[in-house]
């Protein structure tokens, strides 16, 4: 029982000084799994000036791009893709196995040939081995085994007698999983899915990137309808001043300032409403850059700095060659291109599941016996002396090859029906028809997104230059009607209407600037131009 107590005692405390020990990176890197970062919000104090957040629409994308929580959540799945190819990697990883094990038996015999009345044996064998599967489409193995027994039967003329052994195998499929085609293309087809979630990541990336230009450019409109607004008031003041200075005067009747006075009230509610809309929309591109997140930048001011009117308008391509570029770019026709890949990949493998299995197998070794070889009795009196021997004596033997063996084998299995496999080939075909009409239906969706995307940008110009006329015409007629309302020819409210009429062009020119700016993002990702010079690069993780 002692001995027992001091065996586990030992074995404890080893366990307990391996495990202090620092292990290696690679191993670190195995078992506590790849380090993902999270990463802190950046780039946003840095641009903070007397207490403004100060942003220019480049700015503002690139802050999108480092600091959006969709943005990184989308890449995220680009490492999940990663993590099946590195599974699709493991009908090729090696297996070592290392094995001891020690039996001790006693047992009563009841013949002589056993060669004592109470057979005690005491048994220790090791073993250790390697296998794998190699990607052309050999499997082979490699075992080593060693074999320590002693006895006190009075026939052994090996006491402690030592067996060694070693083995080479090698199968090679001919025709079913030939070149291991199946665990081959799953791993394609991994590396294939990867690329297909990369362009999938790209392009959701582009639509977060689009949808928050857009929101940047409502809160410009909603900026400058600000201005528009304080326009109106200033206008509606002006009137409502001029006539409280008649009304004192007594050149006009006090029935008839309370007309001015509430469209002053009027203008001011509609200013109110126009800055609280501007506030929510910059709260809106807080949360797009992260700004939220920081106590230092959550309510800070943030004052945009483009003004879509000194703009210079953008040339676009002609309608046609604007498509041919979308359809070189876009990372969803990349996608569906790949998806064909992988249907031809499924029909394959559906194709050779369908073969007769059959396998040559090879293997060869070597045996050795050593140890103490003693003297044996018999009727013509010692047949050897004692000679000494040990482990190196059978190793030796194995290693010259003194006592080889080599053989192969075949074996063939014919499958009657494989119902499995003509499924599989079946849905491959349907696939691949299904990614011809993906593909149809994407393409229709770009054309469609291309010439959307060009006519908005043309009407968007049509409706600059119009509300430009408009706006012009519009302030003559206000400086005309003023000069017909002071010599009397004119109402208060003929004056009040000229100014709604101003005030209302302002904000349809306000609101056609931006919908420019909002045409042209959309523009840019039909054509997949948006992220070009903003340093994105949405690529697959190496794979080892």
């Amino acid at each position: 029982m002692s001995k027992l107590f001091r065996f586990c005692l030992s074995l404890l405390l080893l366990r307990t000084a391996l495990s202090a020990l620092p292990l290696p990176a690679y191993l670190r890197e195995r078992y506590r799994g790849p380090v993902v970062r999270v990463h802190e919000v950046e780039g946003i104090r840095e641009r903070v000036q007397d207490g403004k957040l100060s942003l220019w629409f480049k700015d503002f994308l690139t802050l999108v791009l480092k600091n959006n929580t969709e943005i990184y959540l989308t890449r995220l799945d680009v490492l999940t893709a990663a993590d099946a190819v590195l599974s699709a990697r493991s009908p090729f990883d090696p297996a070592y196995t290392v094995g001891w094990n020690s039996l001790r038996s006693v047992e009563p015999q009841f013949a002589q040939t056993s060669g004592a009345d109470t057979l005690s044996d005491l048994t220790h064998e090791g073993q250790a081995g390697y296998a794998q599967s190699l990607t052309t489409g050999q499997t082979v193995g490699i075992g080593f085994f060693s074999t320590r027994s002693s006895s006190n039967s009075a026939f052994d003329f090996f006491n402690p007698s030592i067996s060694s052994g070693l083995q080479f195998s090698i199968t090679q499929p001919l025709l079913y999983n030939r070149n291991n085609l199946q665990a081959r293309t799953a791993l394609r087809i991994a590396k294939t899915q990867l690329l297909i979630a990369t362009d999938q990541s790209e392009s959701q990336i582009g639509d977060l990137v689009e949808q928050a230009a857009g929101q940047y450019w409502d809160a410009v409109e909603a900026r400058d309808n600000i201005r528009v607004a304080q326009l109106a008031v200033d206008l509606a003041q002006k009137s409502y001043d001029r006539d409280k200075m008649a009304l004192d005067l007594g050149a006009l009747s006090k029935l008839d300032i309370y007309q001015s006075q509430s469209q002053v009230a009027q203008r001011k509610v509609d200013l109110i409403r126009a800055q609280y809309a501007y506030r929510q929309t910059l709260d809106g591109l807080r949360r797009l850059i992260g700004a939220d997140l920081d106590p230092a930048t959550r309510n800070i001011e943030i004052a945009l700095e483009d003004d879509p009117s000194s703009l210079p308008l953008s040339p676009v391509e002609p309608p046609d060659e604007a498509i041919r570029t979308a359809f070189e770019r876009r990372p969803e026709m990349k996608a569906i291109s790949r998806r064909y890949s992988i249907d031809a990949m499924n029909a394959s493998v559906a194709r050779n599941a369908m073969l007769p299995r059959f396998d040559l197998g090879l293997q060869f070794g070597s045996n050795g016996l050593g140890g103490n070889q003693i003297p044996i009795s018999g009727p013509l009196g010692t047949t050897s002396a004692f000679i000494p021997g040990g482990l190196a004596n059978a190793l030796g033997q194995m290693f010259r090859f003194q006592s080889p063996y080599y053989g192969f084998s075949v074996q063939m299995t014919i499958p009657v029906r494989s119902s499995q496999a003509e499924a599989s080939l079946a849905d491959a075909l349907v696939s691949r028809a299904r990614d011809r009409y993906q593909q149809r239906q994407t393409e229709q969706q770009v054309i469609q997104e291309v010439k959307l995307a060009t006519s908005q940008i043309e009407m968007a110009n049509a409706q600059i230059e119009a509300a430009k006329i408009a706006r012009d015409l519009a302030q003559k007629n206000v400086d005309a009607q003023q000069q017909r309302y002071e010599i009397g020819g004119i109402t208060p409210f003929e004056l009040l209407d000229a100014q709604n009429r101003l005030a209302t062009v302002e904000g349809v020119l306000v609101a056609a600037y931006a919908s420019y700016q909002k045409a042209l993002v959309a523009y840019q990702r039909a054509t997949w131009t948006l992220l070009d010079g903003l340093g994105v690069i949405v690529e697959a993780p190496k794979i080892k």
